[in-house]
């Protein structure tokens, strides 16, 4: 997975919700499941994808968004929806990063001050696994389950997208948590769905919205139609 400082920008933001009923007007959506995970529910007036772009070198993120893109895209989305202070944020649970434990302790085997030289040769004292990113009530409260995969839920302003206010890994390493797997407003005018091991981002909202994606020259765009048959 490829991760990217948006974490550490500041305290905790965004809110873990116990409560994911609020995902029931899209989870019994009758859309094909490939069309539903990777484009998102139907219903729509256009859909499109936003493609996982690195630094025009050809590379594309797996079931992420960087920094730049995801800003750029928050940006747009902000303006067609009449809800961006009352959004939603689904983030896939499987990441091991998130659980702590040997699971990310390699991530830390590097981290943290210098030995001494005269300290080489002396035994080190047991390094303490990494914590998990949330509390208790966060990592053993309910989960979403949506597109056949579970999810940690959470609630804030569009703005605040990526802030999930993770713990860090200790030793002075920050814990980089990926970017949102699901996002919709309050006012379900527009739903973006990243899959874990997707290139590009879903997005289906309004022509409008469609249109200004489409528009952005910070973001490499491809129309996308609601058809089973067009993916690949």
């Amino acid at each position: 997975m490829h991760l990217v400082h948006l974490a550490g920008r500041g305290a905790m933001t965004l809110r873990p919700l116990a409560d994911v009923s609020v995902a029931d007007w899209f989870r019994g959506d009758p859309a094909p499941r490939r069309l539903r995970t990777t484009v998102g529910p139907s219903g729509f007036e256009a859909y499109v994808r936003v493609l996982h772009s690195v630094g025009g070198d050809g590379e594309r993120f797996e079931g992420h968004l960087d920094a730049a893109l995801l800003t750029a895209l928050v940006d747009v989305l902000g303006a067609h929806t009449a809800t961006p202070d009352d959004c939603f944020f689904a983030l896939w649970e499987g990441y091991g990063d998130i659980h702590g434990g040997e699971a990310a302790g390699f991530l830390t085997a590097f981290s943290g001050p210098p030995k001494w030289p005269g300290r080489i040769f002396t035994k080190e004292k047991p390094v303490a696994p990494p914590p998990p990113a949330f509390p208790p009530h966060v990592m053993d409260g309910p989960l979403l389950s949506a597109n056949d995969e579970t999810y940690f839920l959470f609630g804030g302003p569009l703005a605040d997208a990526g802030r999930w206010g993770a713990k860090g890994y200790g030793n002075g390493a920050p814990r980089d948590i990926n970017s949102p797997n699901l996002m919709w407003p309050a006012d379900h005018a527009w739903f973006v769905t990243t899959g874990i091991e997707g290139t590009w981002t879903g997005v289906g909202g309004s022509e409008s919205l469609i249109a200004a994606l489409l528009r952005d020259d910070r973001l490499e765009t491809v129309r996308q139609r609601y058809d089973d048959g067009t993916l690949r």
